[in-house]
């Protein structure tokens, strides 16, 4: 059986930010997406041919609306609903694969409600020709859909301004690129603009294109992919930006799936054709499918005569 409990019944969604530094301290949505918050059996250990329940609490801790498309359990023999003599069933209730698509929203910081959770039960039965005390793995993998978005602006300044500047404060902005009011919404994957020197226009420079880097990193506990699933697409994030930043490509690869660089590309004006400096406004979406796993064990004892 199933069934689906919503943390909050508001409709009004809020994004759940933080900088690119990181959230603040005691808060998931940095570094999770949807989480498996709980999953394990009733009680252990049970007898050959006995049932228990097998529950998974899921929950939206980022800073987007995800969705939830599959759930597996795996890693013990489920042929069908009855059990065998040597491999476990479903009994009644639900298969051990499962697409629900189901829709969570993430946690709203202005009124304190946390992100949705979603609930599942199963209730496995254990083989009946136990004649030993056995111990069984139940594995299970969640797959969801996600995006993360940054968000800053990119200040292009003048030689002149530069050296208005203190050291700190001008090597701070080099830092990150001359990116300014960076953030980038909690999930599994982060988004930094790399150090750079190209938003400096410097004397008899002409408007031109430049590129910016920015580091893509999963601090989630899982990995990426393309949607839909499948071997090439593993560990591939689709990418796309708004009109102040062009980005050369649509998809990136992460590195065993743990870091990318991205390429995109800012149009600076001709030096003597603004004072000091220039703002300019973007943002970047990474969408994705994401996948993250549990395990939970259980000990069946034999029916003694």
């Amino acid at each position: 059986m199933k069934k689906i409990v919503l943390a909050s019944l508001f409709l009004a969604v809020f994004l759940a930010g933080c900088t690119i530094f990181g959230a603040a301290p005691g808060m998931p949505s940095g570094t999770n997406g949807i989480i498996i918050k709980d999953f394990g059996f009733d009680y252990s250990p049970i007898y050959a041919e006995e049932s228990t329940g097998l529950t998974l609490t899921l929950q939206n801790v980022g800073g987007a609306e995800g969705t939830i498309t599959d759930i597996t359990i795996f890693g013990v023999d489920a042929p069908g609903a009855n059990a065998g003599s040597l491999t476990w069933g479903y009994g009644s209730g639900d298969d051990f694969s499962l697409n629900p698509n189901v829709g969570l929203l993430p946690p709203d910081p202005s009124t304190g409600f946390d992100g949705e959770e979603y609930f599942q039960e199963w209730i496995p039965e254990a083989p009946t020709s136990i004649t030993a005390p056995t111990t069984y793995d139940f594995q299970t993998r969640v797959k969801y859909i996600y995006t993360t978005t940054f968000t800053g602006t990119i200040q292009i300044v003048d030689n002149d301004y530069l050296r208005t500047l203190s050291s700190s404060d001008r090597e701070a902005l080099i830092k990150v690129g001359g990116v300014q009011d960076a953030t980038v919404t909690g999930g599994p994957l982060s988004l930094k603009a790399a150090s750079s020197r190209n938003f400096i226009v410097r004397d008899g420079d002409t408007a031109e294109n430049r590129d910016i880097k920015f580091k893509i990193t999963n601090v989630g506990s899982g990995y990426p992919y393309r949607v839909p699933w499948s071997d090439t697409n593993l560990h591939v994030v689709s990418v796309a930006a708004d009109d102040g930043i062009d980005c050369d490509t649509a998809d990136v690869k992460l590195s065993r799936g743990k870091t990318g660089v991205l390429t995109c590309t800012f149009t600076t004006p001709a030096q003597g054709s603004f004072t000091n400096r220039v703002n300019k406004v973007f943002s970047i979406t990474l969408s994705y499918g994401y996948y993250i796993d549990s395990a939970a064990s259980i000990t069946v004892n034999p029916i003694l005569d």
